[in-house]
């Protein structure tokens, strides 16, 4: 084995730091188990596993007469018919003005973000949006007037929603445009935002031609609204936003992802965004593929499987509440419910963080028993909240969901037995390293996100 490279040792002392300090590493040729049971995948209706939905795409692929590469950017030979017919398909589908078809969800985010806010432009966006957002705003030229308010606090947008625009007259005036950017349903919280509240106090304050909602729909498609189209459209309110992002790699199982916005942002953004205009665009295969798998969760199975989420979400809840109500809540414990169902109007999110100040122990103990499940840590959440991510899906049992509660209280008594070590705690050199390593795995205000 040749000697490693100077760049290959800086990268080693990295790692290892985060093996020092319990900061999980997620080495991609790792796969872990999973045979026990799906319950950490974003696979919510659980689409992937039905037999028949996977013969008909195979059918499908059969019949198109186009299946492999675009052959280039949508800037050169890469922009075909087809490219622009499922554009339209999603005009149709959600009523609105115009559509954009991105590879990803994180290439859309970048996109939108990065170029889309001009010169005295302003953002104010909650602070746990996902971290594809903010390497957008990396890049903007609204990067330094980005602001944050508290996690789905409604009197703190208000607040900071004010400061801006007595901070910035060319919004008042409209000479700029304030971004005001939210997700429906929030990925590691499960939780719901106050979109009625905000989206009410932007048309109270903002004048119209200054404001410009955005919506990231990436965790609500395919489980709400009707045909699964989204939590907007579950509470009516999707003609009072601008621009709403719909990544198609959660509940609808696939790759890619549509925006719907306004043509003038869709001419813009075909000329200036460098990461769409410099990327080839999808092969056919997965535009048959989007268009089969976006229609597969309109269909009646998949109201079922939405109903079974929603059963299922509040079996486990209670089930959990129930197998570990004798462990100390600083080892084991659920989001509060109260805090989850705040703003959900009876819903409920099939998400569920578990904390434990040991994720990595849950993690390594769950995998033996065969359950996929992966450790968060600080920096990737905030300190203190260390947790696994568990997921129901349409496809899990009753039987599952028993085994799997069944299987957490073992790992809650072993941790409440044993004496926590903090990794920084009384040390200041660790303490120190931490913050390296937080320095090179994220920057302020960017968090985990799946």
């Amino acid at each position: 084995m040749s000697p490693l490279s100077a760049l290959e040792s800086s990268m080693i002392t990295s790692l290892e730091a985060r093996k020092r300090l319990g900061v999980p590493r997620y080495d991609a040729d790792i796969v872990a188990p999973d045979h026990a049971g799906d319950f950490f995948s974003n696979d919510y209706l659980s689409i992937g596993k039905i037999p028949h939905i996977r013969k008909s795409f195979v059918d499908a692929l059969s019949r198109t007469p186009f299946l492999f590469g675009s052959t280039g950017s949508r800037a050169i030979s890469g922009s075909t018919s087809h490219h622009v017919e499922l554009e339209e398909y999603f005009v149709e589908q959600f009523e609105a003005e115009k559509a954009m078809v991105f590879n990803s969800g994180y290439m859309c985010n970048l996109t939108f973000f990065g170029y889309a806010p001009q010169e005295g432009d302003v953002i104010l966006y909650d602070e746990f949006i996902h971290a594809s957002i903010h390497d957008g705003f990396r890049i903007s030229r609204a990067k330094d007037h980005a602001f944050a308010f508290s996690h789905n606090s409604v009197p703190d947008f208000e607040s900071k929603l004010k400061q801006i625009l007595h901070d910035y007259p060319g919004i008042p005036s409209g000479l700029s445009t304030l971004f005001i950017v939210i997700e429906s349903v929030y990925s590691m919280e499960g939780d719901f935002s106050p979109m009625e509240e905000i989206i009410t106090l932007v048309e109270k304050y903002v004048p119209s031609k200054s404001a410009h909602i955005v919506v990231d729909e990436a965790h609500s498609l395919g489980l709400y609204g009707p045909g699964g189209k989204g939590l907007l459209r579950e509470w009516g309110l999707e003609k009072r936003v601008h621009s709403v992002i719909f990544p198609f790699t959660k509940a609808v199982n696939f790759i890619g992802c549509v925006m719907t916005t306004t043509p003038t942002i869709y001419q813009y953004l075909s000329n200036y965004g460098r990461s769409w205009l410099f990327t080839t665009s999808l092969p056919h295969v997965d535009l048959v593929g989007i268009k089969f798998c976006f229609e597969a969760i309109q269909t009646q199975e998949a109201d079922q499987l939405r109903k079974n989420i929603k059963d299922l979400s509040h079996f486990f809840v209670k089930l959990f509440l129930e197998s570990t109500y004798d462990i100390p809540k600083d080892i084991l414990s659920i989001v509060n419910p109260e805090s989850k169902d705040l703003h959900a109007r009876g819903l409920i999110a099939p998400v569920f963080p578990i904390y434990t100040p040991q994720p990595l122990a849950l993690q390594h103990y769950l995998n033996k028993l065969g359950y996929a499940a992966k450790g968060l840590a600080h920096p990737g959440v905030p300190k203190g909240t260390e947790r696994i991510r568990v997921v129901i899906h349409g496809g899990n049992t009753d039987v599952q969901i028993r085994q799997f509660v069944k299987s957490l209280p073992g790992v809650g008594v072993e941790s409440s037995r044993s004496d926590y070590h903090h990794p920084i705690k009384g040390d200041g050199g660790r303490a120190r390293e931490l913050a390296q390593v937080v320095e090179r795995c994220t920057r302020p205000g960017v968090r985990a996100q799946l």
